[in-house]
């Protein structure tokens, strides 16, 4: 006869297998409510969608992006749905679409295509080129970099037809950060030269020659050297070099409406044009700089002379905002101060 224990412990072990089967049916059962929920948490791939645009089928593209609304994220559904729209033809409805994303991110380039494709459709030509050349200007330093080789490459081949010399500076390439931004923001300092006294004289009362840096306008005594001076020359290599580096910052910080940069581009000395004080012109730049809303500025170099130790450059310049538009040719008159090229007048030609 089996004792009382022998008889317990295969009850025991029943009861402990039904609680080992009741923990599995939970955790199965919790699992199953993750999974039940996990899609309403997370968006679908709008792979099928792509694979029926790439076979030119756009209203059944268009239909499914239409019933995957709700599990495709915002972007990939305005992409997807824009993007068959624009094979049917619909320029303004995809250009609502899209609009809203290209405002909140004007760098991301699939989004900056697909509007400036609808914008085309419409007849807004000028403005679908914008939105391109922002788009990269803003995400790709490597177009940035191409655009100014092909700047340089038309100038020369301009110069060449007319039997000219061309005058404009080298192009400077700017390396850039991993964000995409260029990695010069300031006027670029110029490197002093190593202090040396000058050869005396042998028949004159002994003078010391002045301190200056290699591209500092130079100090002179006799009228002959006053009104060699005074000839309007090609600047140095050196000074083509940082001065071109300049114009291109200063149009980065103005298009940027980086106020502080922009302005750090002025001499304290510099003279504003149509009779405004100093103060006054200070002021007007800072709010008309800072004012709501982007701004594009472009400039193509035309000349750069080096007169009386200070560097004109003459070039065009486009700026393009919401409610301006201009395409005029502008001087800037640069000067070395203390060792950086600072702009001293700024006109209209």
């Amino acid at each position: 006869m089996p004792s009382i224990f022998t008889a317990v412990h295969p009850l025991r072990a029943r009861k402990l297998c039904l609680s080992h089967k009741l923990l599995q049916c939970l955790y199965g059962a919790l699992l199953l409510s993750l999974i039940s929920i996990s899609p309403a948490s997370a968006y679908v791939s709008s792979q099928g969608i792509e694979d029926l645009l790439l076979k030119g089928d756009s209203k059944a593209a268009l239909a499914q992006a239409e019933s995957l609304k709700k599990d495709l994220s915002p972007i990939d559904y305005a992409n997807t749905k824009a993007s068959a729209l624009l094979m049917l033809g619909q320029w303004q409805e995809a250009a609502n679409l899209l609009e809203p994303f290209y405002s909140k991110d004007s760098s991301n380039l699939l989004v900056a295509n697909n509007y400036a494709v609808a914008l085309w459709g419409m007849d807004k030509k000028d403005q679908a080129r914008k939105v391109l050349e922002k788009a990269l200007n803003t995400a790709s330093p490597a177009f940035r970099s191409l655009r100014k080789i092909y700047s340089a490459q038309a100038a020369e081949a301009y110069a060449k037809a007319l039997n000219e010399k061309n005058s404009a500076p080298p192009p400077v390439l700017l390396a850039a950060a991993v964000n995409g931004s260029d990695l010069v923001d300031k006027p670029v300092m110029v490197a002093q030269a190593p202090k040396t006294a000058a050869p005396a004289p042998t028949a004159a009362p002994s003078v010391q020659a002045p301190k200056t840096s290699p591209v500092a306008t130079p100090v002179v005594e006799t009228p002959a050297q006053v009104a060699a001076a005074e000839k309007d020359a090609a600047p140095t290599p050196q000074e083509l070099e940082v001065i071109n580096a300049n114009m291109e910052n200063w149009v980065k910080a103005w298009s940027s409406k980086n106020v502080k940069s922009y302005l750090a581009f002025y001499s304290p000395s510099f003279s504003p044009d149509k009779g405004l004080s100093y103060t006054d012109w200070l002021e007007q730049r800072k709010q008309r700089v800072a004012k709501p809303g982007a701004i594009n500025v472009e400039i193509s170099i035309m000349k750069v002379v080096k007169s009386k130790g200070k560097i004109v450059v003459t070039f065009r310049q486009k700026y393009n905002s919401a409610n301006v538009n201009t395409n005029s040719v502008k001087l800037l008159e640069w000067v070395n101060d203390k060792g950086t090229w600072l702009i001293a007048r700024e006109f209209n030609k």
